[in-house]
């Protein structure tokens, strides 16, 4: 006699999936802000470059879509940045909240359109592993732009698969915006717009009769997005080569690059880009630890497998277009011969690289289940053996981020963490003196987005503090060490003999970070 289910176990049955998803949602939330304000320790200058747009632009009303100010950068992630600035105030922190925020949303997102297409047994999967995984968890956590493509991506196929299947005006429309908004995030987006074109193609030839009947609502879907890309297109054709410096410096086009031979130069740009999900990743402390794969051994050999189901059903709609999002998103990194292989420009394969990971594992247990298809324990043993593979890959992936990268040196390094503390050694030193930051403006950035409005200062190179004349009054004079702090030191105690030199050293390792100079 089978025994009675409780409301309270009915209720817990029928939204299990959301139980689980939310599940899910909470470890990508503890993933993306525990200790956001301290890791990555310190603040790159091209994130701090976007800092300095908000506080002297945006929050002076000098409101564009691209800013060209640290080279050609799209804006609209720095107006999210700038609500967090705004509310509170120029730290590291308020940069780095919207990124983290827009990275929990596209776990989410890619749950919804991996289980719109797959089923949400595998979106359940591909949420999991995105959340956890350190690749995706470290561009989540920085203040790059890049970030916010996996999300755009992961939307436009939410949307664009509901308007393939649901065939209402709605989706259409609200594709069409998302798709447009893409392009004002980061320019490997551009590459995306292969996978619609793509797409009208492989509908030509596969479901000519669906284009028939939605014609009229691919045309408002364009119309929409033209009408989005309006504002960008007007900025590209009063300034063509300020949309394209950047992408057209690190091309492998570029002969300062290719040696002279772009054909071998691309050949091993894709092999680079390749072999990074599973045997060599990014070198570059700003994005992975160094020399780590992006993915660890199972989810790596899911991919693979994955890939593998893909084009053994590639005639189907939804393989074909998560294949065509995957590989085409390569292509920015790819089409670059310049820091390979480089995590940053292949974010945007990460919303179609869990996804395939996870049409592997479901392959595999659909294969064990026919295999045994009337063997509880041997079913049951599959299902704890996957289980046990995901939650060590949820240790692995915390491990690699919140211990062996965020406790590298070269981690310190990579995020300028000593501009960061002569920015904040300044600020802590309070304004009854003139300061100096003797230092080259790149590198300096940092600390010039910790002191806007709460520090006034003066940067000088070591000419112009060479011809700097002597006056009264207490001075501050800080400089990174580094080559030219020997002789940036001599030069000041010959001018100023009786001032106090401070070296400053790192918390974290002591390490030397700056000097100050103060003169009383």
């Amino acid at each position: 006699m089978k025994s009675k289910t409780s409301p309270i176990q009915a209720f817990f049955r029928s939204h299990a999936g959301l139980f689980l998803l939310l599940a899910v949602l909470l470890i990508a939330t503890v993933f993306r802000l525990y200790h956001l304000n301290t890791f990555p320790p310190g603040l790159h200058p091209d994130e701090a470059a976007n800092g300095l747009d908000i506080v002297q632009r945006i929050f002076h009303h000098d409101w564009r879509v691209i800013y060209a100010t640290n080279g050609p950068r799209e804006a609209l992630f720095f107006y999210l940045q700038a609500i967090f600035v705004w509310i509170l105030g120029n730290t590291i922190f308020a940069l780095r909240l919207a990124p983290a925020l827009l990275s929990i949303a596209t776990v989410g997102m890619v749950y919804l359109y991996t289980k719109d297409w797959f089923g949400r047994r595998t979106a359940l999967l591909a949420a999991f592993l995105i959340a956890v995984n350190p690749w995706v968890v470290t561009i989540g956590r920085d203040g790059f732009r890049a970030g916010m493509t996996p999300l755009i991506i992961a939307a436009v196929a939410f949307l664009g698969g509901r308007a393939y299947t649901r065939q209402k005006i709605g989706y259409f429309i609200a594709a069409g915006a998302v798709f447009g908004l893409g392009f004002y995030t980061y320019t490997a987006f551009f590459m995306f717009a292969l996978v619609p074109i793509g797409g009208l193609i492989y509908l030509s030839i596969q479901n000519r009769g669906w284009l028939k009947t939605n014609w009229k609502n691919l045309l408002v879907s364009v119309a929409v997005t033209a009408a989005v890309l309006l504002p960008l297109g007007v900025s590209i054709v009063r300034n063509p080569g300020a949309s394209t410096a950047r992408a057209g410096g690190t091309s492998f086009l570029n002969k300062d690059l290719n040696g002279g031979k772009p054909v071998q130069t691309l050949f091993v740009s894709v092999g680079k880009t390749l072999m990074q999900y599973n045997f060599v990743g990014d070198q570059n402390s700003r994005h992975n630890l160094p020399g780590e794969p992006l993915l660890n051994t199972f989810v790596g050999i899911m991919l693979i497998l994955g890939l593998l189901v893909a084009f053994s059903r590639i005639g189907r709609a939804k393989y074909a277009a998560v294949l065509a999002m995957f590989f085409v998103m390569m292509l920015p990194a790819i089409l670059t011969a310049e820091g390979l292989p480089h995590a940053l420009r292949s974010i945007g394969t990460a919303a179609s690289v869990f996804t395939l990971a996870a049409i592997g594992i479901d392959y595999l247990l659909m294969r064990w289940y026919k295999t045994f298809p009337v063997n509880a324990p041997a079913r049951t043993a599959a299902v704890v053996m996957i289980g046990l593979l995901l939650f060590l890959t949820m240790v692995q992936g915390w491990r690699q981020y919140f211990v062996a990268w965020a406790q590298d040196p070269a981690t310190y390094q990579a995020y300028s963490e000593n501009m960061v503390q002569v920015g904040k050694f300044l600020i802590v030193k309070g304004k009854n003196k003139t300061d100096y930051i003797i230092a080259g403006g790149y590198e300096t950035i940092p600390a010039e987005y910790l002191l806007a409005n709460k520090q006034d200062y003066i940067l000088l190179d070591r000419d112009a503090l060479r011809d700097l004349p002597l006056q009264g009054g207490a001075q501050l004079f800080v400089y990174p060490s580094g080559e030219n702090s020997s002789a940036i030191t001599e030069l000041l105690k010959a001018k100023f003999p009786n001032g106090t030199l401070t070296p400053h050293n790192s918390s974290f390792d002591n390490s030397l970070l700056f000097y100050s100079f103060e003169v009383k």
